[in-house]
Order: C-alpha cells, then structure tokens, then sequence
C-alpha cells in the first residue's frame, strides 16, 4: 500500500477557533468535525489538524505566537479567524487599531511559508443584548457611537476580506451565513446565551463552511 501524503491544516484563531467553551465532547469542535469531514471525502490523504486558538486573543496577541503555533507547524493550509477581541474596552491597552490590525495581517502573509495557503473566516454575529459588554453601563455611551458591539467588529471583519481579496486568499464569510440562518431558524440554535461562543450546531455550520472551502482547493490540486 503505498504511504499517504499527509496535509497540516493550523486553525489559527481565538475562542472560535478553540471551540471549548460549551463544548465539552471534542468531537464536537469544528476543526475536528473538519477532519472528520476530510478524511472521508479524501481517502488519499492523512490528515493532520492543528488547533492553535487561544481564547482572548487579539490579533497582536495572536501574532506574538506566530511562529511558534503556526510557521514552526510547517502547514499547508492555515484557516485564519481572528479579529473579534480587538477592541477590549475593559482592558485600554489591549484594543488594537485597525491600522495596526492591517499591519498585523501583512506580517502574517510575509511569515508563511511558500507552501502555505490561507483561508480566511469571519468573525461570527455578536448578539450584544446578551454579551457581557452590552449589558456593562460603563459602555453604554460607546457602543451608542458605534452602533453597538457586532458594529463595532465589523471593520476587523471587513479588513480580513480585503486582505483576503489583496492576496487572493479564499474567505468563508462565516458572519454573513450565520446570520442569514439564525434568521431562519432562530440566533440561539448557533449561538450561546453569552451572545458570541458557538453552540454544536454552530460548530458544524463552520465546519461545513471550511470544509466546502477547502473541498474546492483540494480538488484542484488533484
């Protein structure tokens, strides 16, 4: 039998990508769905999925341990979703500017390795009558400004799909389908109470989304 070609696939991230809050049976988290999902459908491969999100995490956070959990994993595809924490008003220091959030991203793009390809995924719908931030008095009058949190990530979100569109990077736009089926059938059916972790199903909405993604790729590499 000859030797299978194994593929690295890094999901690179925060809390989304870490998929443990609320979902306890790993199994259920989307990069192992993902694998589960690839393996089937690509029995010439090996797969190899790397979780490399870190709850919390900015997007300077997460560049500060680039090397370490993504370029020093040699893979070949990252699944790249960060962008949610980048305005922490708790915590001044910590918010990061969108002109650093572009530099931040470029830096990434320079450290991947030649054989590296990116697929980009969008921060997912924030419900702020349920998160902690909106509920907080002391922000009230700033998310007044911005039009509440959910408007307040948008940029980040829309800076990944220009960075994606810049260096022809693939984008699930994982905001935009999750929020065109909660209208469907209901925000809580993919979105816990704390208005911004996902539940199973919204798990595997994003795996199926990345998966989708990564199907197309796969198959044109033949």
């Amino acid at each position: 039998m000859l030797n299978k070609r194994n593929i690295t696939i890094v999901g690179f991230g925060d809390s989304i990508t870490e998929a443990v809050i609320g979902v306890p049976d790993e199994n259920n988290r989307w990069l192992n769905i993902l694998r589960e999902k690839l393996s089937a459908e690509f029995k010439q491969y090996e797969f190899t999925v790397v979780n490399s999100g870190i709850g919390g995490n900015s997007a300077r956070e997460a560049m500060a341990r680039f090397e370490k959990d993504v370029a020093a994993k040699q893979p070949d595809f990252v699944i790249l979703e960060f962008g949610g924490n980048n305005e922490d008003l708790a915590n001044p220091g910590r918010i990061v500017p969108l002109e650093e959030f572009k530099t931040l991203l470029d830096l990434y793009r320079q450290g991947l390795a030649a054989k590296t390809k990116t697929i980009i995924v969008t921060f997912p719908p924030v419900l702020d009558d349920l998160h902690a931030y909106g509920k907080n008095p002391a922000f009230k009058a700033h998310y007044q400004q911005t039009g509440g949190i959910d408007k307040s990530v948008e940029p980040y979100r829309e800076i990944t799909r220009e960075f994606a569109s810049k260096n022809g990077f693939p984008v699930y736009d994982f905001h935009k389908e999750l929020l065109a089926l909660g209208q469907l059938n209901g925000r809580m059916t993919y979105t816990m109470t704390d208005g911004i972790h996902l539940t199973g199903h919204g798990n595997e909405i994003l795996a199926q989304g990345v998966f989708k993604v990564l199907k197309n790729m796969l198959q044109i590499e033949g």
